[in-house]
């Protein structure tokens, strides 16, 4: 009988032990990932990949799997497929709060965009697009339906640019422009502003838009994982240019976009060279990261949408990416290693 209470405690403290240990391992292992990081400093060329610094689990990481990634004044907002949960980290990757944006209630948040005291996030169970306040969490209002009140959304990413959101509708496969605020005389906050495409080319339609951004001159770059290609159009909806798309180019899934600041050298060799009667041309406005969700992997293009390079062979299945220019970090949610991969270039 006293052996058997004595290896029962025994069990006990190598459980309580062995808990400990993980903790001060994954602690360890966070600030490692930042003090590393924080050491890089040797600039990276323009044909040069990113450098893997290591991951970042999940505050759960047998639990929850990290999807959308926006950054807000250093801080990094992650959000999970089947939750309503939004996690802020610190400009060390620390844990600083959990945020529920529907109060616990079944959803997943697939798209997140933060701008002032305002997040605005896409909940794909619902289809809705979401106005928080950032400092409480709390939901300021839903939009779910187009102007008819009979057509329902179905968002799954959002991008916001100079007051309006472009959210990606699977339903209509369509970019839906959408007023974020209340502007005089201009737009109306949840006003659908336009849609598109609408016509036109056919290798510019979408099929299942998943993510776009929008590049310094006021490119919107969207995903399409059904065509497996990257378009451009500008923000009032026309088509711009494809991206290239054979060889080492080529996407299967592609998910998120985002991009760094470092100049092509070609692209500024071409504007010493020649003039453009516009202070907005396309230049030298730094690389475009595209993750593929399947393969693994990201791709990297030119301002144009020439390929690049490719980078992420620790990646398993990852989707949102968010880069942080002035510290030349690059974060990506990967829903099957259930942590954020850090990268630095």
């Amino acid at each position: 009988m006293n052996w058997h209470l004595k290896r029962s405690h025994w069990a006990i403290a190598l459980v309580l032990l062995a808990a400990v240990l993980t903790g001060l391992g994954i602690a360890y292992f966070t600030r490692t990932v930042m003090e590393r990081a924080a050491t890089m400093t040797e600039p990276t060329a323009f044909n040069q990949p990113p450098v893997f610094i290591g991951l970042q689990p999940t505050p759960e990481p047998d639990k929850l799997r990290p999807f959308a990634l926006a950054l807000h004044e250093r801080k990094l907002l992650v959000s999970y497929l089947s939750s309503d949960r939004v996690d802020e980290f610190s400009d060390k990757l620390v844990h600083l709060r959990t945020l529920h944006l529907l109060d616990n209630e079944p959803a997943s948040i697939t798209g997140l965009a933060v701008e002032g005291d305002r997040i605005y996030a896409t909940d794909f169970k619902s289809g809705d697009l979401l106005f928080v306040d950032y400092k409480t969490g709390k939901l300021l209002q839903a939009y779910g339906w187009q102007p008819d009140q009979k057509t329902r959304m179905k968002a799954l990413g959002v991008a916001f640019y100079k007051n309006n959101l472009y959210v990606s509708d699977v339903a209509s496969r369509q970019m839906l422009a959408i007023g974020a605020q209340d502007e005089k005389d201009m737009t109306a906050e949840g006003e659908l502003i336009a849609r598109f495409p609408n016509g036109g080319a056919a290798e510019f339609e979408l099929g299942y838009p998943t993510s776009a951004t929008v590049t310094p001159d006021g490119r919107l770059l969207v995903s399409d994982a059904k065509s497996g290609e990257v378009k451009a159009f500008t923000c009032s909806g026309r088509s711009a240019h494809l991206f290239e798309k054979d060889g080492a180019a080529a996407l299967k899934a592609p998910m998120g976009i985002a991009l760094d600041d470092l100049p092509s050298p070609a692209l500024l060799e071409k504007k010493a060279k020649e003039f453009t009667p516009s202070k907005n041309r396309v230049n030298d406005q730094g690389r475009i990261h595209v993750v593929d969700a399947a393969p693994a992997g990201v791709k990297v293009f030119d301002s144009l949408g020439k390929y690049v390079l490719s980078y992420g062979t620790e990646l398993r299945q990852p989707n949102g990416i968010a880069i942080d220019q002035k510290r030349r970090l690059i974060f990506i949610s990967d829903t099957a290693l259930h942590a954020i991969a850090v990268y630095k270039y």
